[in-house]
């Protein structure tokens, strides 16, 4: 759902509310305008209101008991309070004296919430950010930041199931990709520079924009987007400097995790005695390292799974696994040493790679699944466009730089799938193949690929597939 859409969900939560009519959402310029006034304006009369009838009824109490003269110090108050409610309605329906409380304003170009001089880049945000103050009649939601404290919007204490819906959808578009009007100038982009972006276009999970190589418009956004990529590609790609980067991208373009998927996918077709024993060593080993020990026997363990892992040549990779242990110079040099190097560093580093191990062989049991392994080259290339993407981001690479070297994986990308449906679809099967199940994330770029594919703006809906990939810039 694009942004337009979620804003009519969001209007729809809050009708017959408090909340109603707080927000003006301006089209052109992609602002949502969140108007602080009626919640003021509701409790003062509120407040007024009880107050003056409270008056009022005593002093109605004192004239009938006789009490003439302290009557009035009742009834004067109470009638001036109710006076001033109905000024205040009056003003509420007439004035705009909203304008006396300056507006909070959602920028989904900028990406940021803005508050007189106070901007906020929506990667900033966090839902702990999104706070509740109940009272005795209403209920009001804040933005609780560092950087900037304000209500957001009031509710009656009555609509308690219409508030956690507004919050819901607010938080959707705060924390939502930034597709929609991506592509209203194009950025300056050529066809084959919006196809290129389009292949790599599932960055956009992470906040990035896809109708430009770098950084979104507007300061704030900019340092965002800059902040953002040297974050992922530190965590979880591990490159702190150009020459990581470029080996990683390099990791991936000429083996990748396709590689890992044909290796399981081998596996998965032995005898079920030698993918039991492979599970069993699997979890030992993962329980040794998990527990920090590391003493013998546990170079035997992990020496027969890695014979075991590579069948009729897991006698060449266990010769391997010493030297590599030791970190001895050279070890990792040889295709068999990169690639069992790159598997002990999984084994050792990540907790749920075991889990995802035994999942992969699990799903590669299917042998229309395991016979297609090549398909999922596009897991690898399109975080390929990705690395490189935020590496010009970062300032490490050139934007010349990133057009030449990404437009072979482009053409790569076009030759083996037919649409963009097609390569979206064994994307998102790498992908949940890779995480040994997908995890809470999988939702997340299930729901970016249809947006992709629904939003007219999306590279997907404005670049046919089947364009000639030709250097067609400067």
């Amino acid at each position: 759902m694009g942004q337009p859409g979620q804003l009519d969900a969001l209007e729809r939560a809050v009708e017959g509310t408090l909340a109603e009519g707080a927000f003006e959402f301006d089209g052109d310029a992609a602002v949502l305008r969140i108007d602080g006034s009626p919640i003021l304006l509701t409790g003062w009369s509120l407040s007024l209101g009880i107050g003056g009838v409270t008056l009022l009824l005593t002093g109605a109490v004192l004239s009938l008991t006789g009490l003439a003269d302290a009557a009035r110090w009742a009834l004067a108050p109470g009638a001036a309070m109710l006076g001033a409610v109905l000024v205040l309605l009056a003003l509420l329906r007439l004035a705009p004296v909203g304008s006396l409380w300056p507006e909070l304003e959602l920028h989904f170009t900028d990406r940021a919430l803005v508050h007189r001089r106070t901007r906020v880049p929506f990667g900033d945000l966090r839902p702990e950010h999104l706070v509740w103050k109940n009272g005795r009649f209403f209920r009001r939601l804040y933005v609780r930041h560092p950087a900037l404290r304000r209500q957001l919007a009031g509710f009656f204490e009555g609509e308690e199931r219409q508030a956690a819906e507004f919050q819901r959808r607010l938080w959707e578009l705060i924390s939502a990709p930034d597709l929609p009007g991506v592509l209203t100038h194009a950025a300056g982009l050529t066809p084959v520079q919006q196809w290129i972006i389009g292949a790599g276009a599932y960055g956009a999970v992470n906040g990035f924009r896809v109708d430009r190589l770098g950084t979104a418009p507007g300061e704030s956004a900019g340092a965002a987007d800059r902040r953002t990529a040297l974050e992922l590609l530190q965590d979880p790609w591990g490159a702190f400097d150009l020459e990581q980067l470029l080996g990683a991208v390099n990791w991936l373009v000429q083996d990748g995790h396709r590689a890992d998927f044909a290796q399981d996918a081998e596996l998965a077709a032995r005898p079920a005695a030698d993918q039991d024993r492979y599970a069993d060593l699997l979890r030992e080993v993962d329980d040794l390292i998990a527990r920090d020990r590391l003493e013998p026997p546990f170079v035997e363990r992990l020496i027969e799974l890695v014979h075991v892992r590579y069948g009729a040549d897991g006698e060449d990779y266990a010769r391997l696994v010493p030297p590599l242990l030791r970190d001895e110079p050279g070890a990792d040099l040889s295709d068999q040493g990169a690639e069992l190097a790159h598997f002990l560093h999984r084994l050792f580093n990540d907790r749920s790679h075991a889990a995802e191990e035994l999942h992969r062989l699990k799903t590669l049991a299917d042998p229309s699944v395991r016979t297609g392994t090549g398909r999922f080259l596009i897991w690898d290339y399109g975080r390929a466009l990705m690395l490189y993407r935020w590496g010009h981001m970062v300032g490490w690479l050139t934007e010349e730089y990133c057009w030449e070297r990404m437009l072979p994986l482009a053409l790569d990308i076009q030759r083996n799938y037919t649409s963009w449906r097609d390569m979206a679809a064994c994307y998102l099967q790498g992908r949940l193949l890779w995480s040994g199940g997908g995890g809470q994330a999988q939702h997340e770029y299930d729901r970016l690929i249809e947006t992709l594919a629904a939003e007219p703006l999306s590279p997907w809906n404005v670049v046919p597939w089947n364009l000639e990939l030709t250097r067609d810039w400067p």
